[in-house]
């Protein structure tokens, strides 16, 4: 089965290096340079997943969101933003997308991410028991609340895609315990990987956590690496 990804975005090269890299891995791409014309498209196709810039020339990318939602919900939404959009891109994750890209995108980073957004699609996406949904996780001085998916450091918010949250959550909740790659995308995306996609779907995702998690990427102190492709948050 061929997947077919829709790219809206006004800057030419940039949309046409997303087609080609998408192109190469086989997924149909279809082409919007602004928002009225994604808005046709998404009325005549049907779209896997749908990587969509956040300033358009004619519409602000949120509004094709929500249209999304409202007539293709099951269509998976990466925003591609700038950091000067960041805001709006946390709105939309809110909203119900899948994930965000800084542009200029790294390509392994956004192949990922798309790849992940197709998987979900038939994946039953995890459970938390009840007690679960209304715990509060804390660690040193982090806390994740499960209820409101907030993540916050000595009391200042923290924004993280679902994704992120997802696979911080499940750390904290098994805290000391050196969690493998697969099992880890398993749990937190509820589908089967094999173990260099799994390896490969986690690295990208844990590196991006820990720059926003972490006072000193290079150095964690937080989201440990463990030998053999696992990791694992330390309670002291």
């Amino acid at each position: 089965m061929t997947h077919h990804i829709l790219v809206v975005d006004d800057e030419n090269t940039l949309r046409h290096f997303l087609r080609l890299n998408l192109q190469e891995q086989g997924y149909q791409v279809t082409e919007a340079a602004d928002g009225n014309t994604a808005v046709s498209l998404i009325d005549k196709h049907r779209f896997d997943v749908a990587l969509i810039d956040l300033r358009l020339n004619d519409m602000n990318g949120l509004d094709i969101v929500r249209y999304l939602r409202k007539v293709s919900p099951k269509t998976n939404v990466i925003i591609l933003t700038a950091y000067a959009t960041l805001d709006s891109s946390i709105e939309a994750l809110r909203q119900g997308a899948h994930d965000y890209l800084i542009k200029p995108c790294d390509t392994a980073e956004l192949l990922t991410s798309v790849a992940d957004g197709i998987a979900r699609q038939s994946a039953s996406p995890p459970t938390l028991r009840r007690s679960e949904k209304e715990a509060i996780l804390e660690i040193r001085n982090l806390q994740l609340n499960l209820t409101n998916r907030q993540v916050s450091r000595d009391g200042e918010i923290i924004n993280l895609t679902p994704t992120e949250f997802d696979i911080l959550a499940t750390l904290m909740a098994n805290p000391d315990t050196a969690i493998d790659s697969i099992t880890l995308i398993r749990q937190v995306r509820g589908y089967e990987a094999t173990e260099a996609d799994a390896r490969a779907i986690a690295r990208v995702h844990i590196h991006r956590l820990r720059h926003k998690l972490e006072p000193d990427p290079a150095n964690p102190k937080y989201v440990t690496t463990i030998a053999g492709g696992r990791y694992l948050i330390s309670t002291t």
